[in-house]
């Protein structure tokens, strides 16, 4: 049985860091990710700041602060990522409702697997 509980902790373990390193940081001195299109890159400050402001206004938070971030506002980029990040929520709890399932799975077969040995 130890086997199985030492197991399962490294089955918990690199499903977590698989689901981490797809969580994205909302900062704006952090590396922006090519996620999107930036449509703003090789702009003028003001430019950037007004093709932001439509994107935010569009709910296109993502582009938003990648234009923020050129237009030099990073308050604003922050604010525009951190709603990104809050838009994408619903899809980051059902993957991580997945990886919870995929891993009950798991463990139910190295269960099977041990009993039977």
């Amino acid at each position: 049985m130890r086997i199985g509980a030492g197991l399962l902790v490294v089955l918990g373990l690199c499903s977590s860091l698989a689901v981490l390193q797809d969580m994205r940081v909302a900062a704006a001195d952090s590396p922006v990710t090519e996620t999107v299109p930036n449509e703003c890159r090789g702009m003028d400050a003001k430019l950037a700041h007004e093709r932001a402001d439509l994107a935010f206004q569009r709910a296109q938070y993502r582009q938003a602060g990648q234009c923020y971030l050129i237009a030099g506002d990073d308050p604003r980029a922050d604010l525009a990522f951190a709603k990104a990040a809050a838009a994408e929520a619903p899809d980051i709890k059902r993957q991580l409702a997945a990886n919870a399932n995929q891993m009950k799975r798991q463990l139910r077969q190295f269960r099977e697997i041990f009993a039977s040995h």
